[in-house]
Formats: structure tokens, sequence, C-alpha cells
């Protein structure tokens, strides 16, 4: 069975796509990648640049067939109370926003290794969510929040032995 669906909302580009497809099927299991999606217009808010983040969510097509679906979308997302999210999960969805992992959305020039490193951190986080996983207090852990890009790069990408246990417990997963 397939364990996550990789939903591209809108361009994304795809050497990204099938490199998270290798990194979160190293730690999940299956991934299986779909054809890009729309952009769901509707969750734009106005004069703002962004998307609204729970509706953006919402628009993801159900994980059928799957445990979870993963969007990644290049627009900037934000939830009611926050200006800006790196990602979000709700039942079996979740979404990371590329928009703000980039080294150029900081005015610093392009670093590929950097940016792909941040996008599997924030889609392992996110999906670790799904699978049941709260904020973790380990700085390192991957399930420890981020509010600024400086958290993400501090953190690894692997979840700490604490979380690696709950999720060992709750769902198989491959031993890495």
């Amino acid at each position: 069975m397939t364990t996550i669906l990789l939903q591209p909302l809108g361009a994304v580009d795809f050497d990204l796509i099938y490199s998270l497809q290798g990194e979160l099927g190293s730690l999940f299991g299956a991934v299986e990648v779909r054809p890009e999606a729309p952009i769901p217009e509707a969750a734009r808010i106005p004069g703002r640049g962004q998307l609204a983040g729970g509706l953006a969510l919402l628009a993801l097509p159900a994980p059928e067939g799957a445990e979870a679906v993963l969007g990644v979308i290049e627009e900037d997302l934000s939830v009611a109370n926050l200006d800006f999210v790196f990602g979000l999960a709700l039942g079996r969805k979740a979404m990371i926003s590329l928009a703000r992992l980039s080294q150029e959305f900081y005015g610093l020039p392009p670093d590929r290794g950097i940016f792909r490193e941040r996008a599997e951190k924030e889609a392992v986080h996110e999906l670790g969510h799904v699978f049941g996983l709260p904020h973790c207090r380990n700085a390192g852990c991957v399930m420890r929040l981020s509010s600024s890009i400086a958290e993400i790069d501090f953190k690894s990408s692997r979840f700490c032995g604490g979380c690696r246990k709950v999720l060992e417990r709750s769902r198989t997963l491959p031993m890495a």
C-alpha cells in the first residue's frame, strides 16, 4: 500500500518533488507522486500575496488508497494568528510552502542544497503531525517547532529517539 501521496499544487520543481519522494520513502514507506493540481484560488488572501493555509489544506484531494497526502506549493501560506507558516497538517492531510525556504527569499545567493534540506525537514515535520506526533522539546528533533528559518536549519531531518518510538508504536516504519 502507498503510504504517502505527494501532491504538487501549481508549478513546483519536479526535481525537488522526486527528491522529497526519496527522502520520505526512506522514512515512511512507499510514496506516490501525483500529477500537478491547480492552486486553490478561493484560498487567496486579497492584497497579501498569500494563501489561507487552512483553505489550501482543505482543498487537497483526500488521500484515497494512502495513509496521508502531502501538498507541496510555492505560494506563501498564512493561518489565523500567524503572518506565515512553513507548513501545516490536519487529519490525514499536510502541506508545506516552499516560499520562505529559499535563500533568495532572504536576499542571499541561491543554494539548491540548503533549499532541498529545508523542504525535506518541513515535509517530515508535517507528516510527523499526520502520524500523531506533537511538537518536540528536543532542539535537534525534526518535530521541534520552527518559527524561523534559523530554527529549521538548526534541527535535524530525523526524529529523536522519543518521537521515533512513538511512531514505531503507532505504525510500522522502516528501520533507518
